[in-house]
């Protein structure tokens, strides 16, 4: 008898009407909105990192920034906190049309987050500012006492500049 396997969607890429790519991550988006109320899915310059969106950590460099999701609210207030300089990066890429150097996300505790220390090493601090590079093994961290707008945008020129020292994960 013929095993029967279930659909898996690899990618989904999603265009507008002139053929430009909106989002190259329509599948994230399906698993994440299963009823489309925030189709087409343009995409958030900074995202919660969660279990399903957690695979576009394997596309390229990605700014994270671990907080205590215990603490009402801190989430929301990382996201407002780095989201300026996410626009700012993003629309300075796109308007050479190129991709953004980097994807943005904030972390807060659960057991994906603690896996992605475990792996990548990182210490149990919170918050802590980090630009993981899963593809080259590298990670670049900023253990500060307090993560302030002026810290993020250094730490991201920085890195843009190639002024970082890269620690192997």
């Amino acid at each position: 008898m013929p095993r029967i396997q279930r659909a898996r969607i690899p990618t989904l890429i999603v265009l507008d009407s002139q053929g430009e790519v909106i989002t190259r991550q329509g599948r994230v988006e399906v698993l994440n909105d299963v009823e489309c109320r925030e189709f087409p899915w343009h995409p958030k310059p900074v995202l919660e990192l969660t279990d399903s969106n957690a695979v576009q950590l394997n596309e390229g460099p990605c700014l994270v920034l671990f907080v205590d999701s215990e603490d009402d609210g801190e989430s929301e207030a990382a996201k407002q906190l780095i989201q300026p300089i996410a626009e700012k990066i993003i629309a300075k890429y796109k308007a050479k049309d190129e991709e953004a150097p980097l994807l943005f996300f904030v972390a807060g505790e659960d057991d994906m987050t603690d896996s992605l220390r475990d792996y990548t090493n990182l210490p149990e601090a919170a918050p802590l500012l980090t630009i993981l590079d899963m593809s080259a093994r590298a990670k670049y961290v900023m253990d500060v006492e307090e993560i302030t707008p002026e810290i993020v945008e250094a730490f991201v020129s920085d890195f843009l500049a190639d002024k970082l020292k890269p620690e192997p994960i």
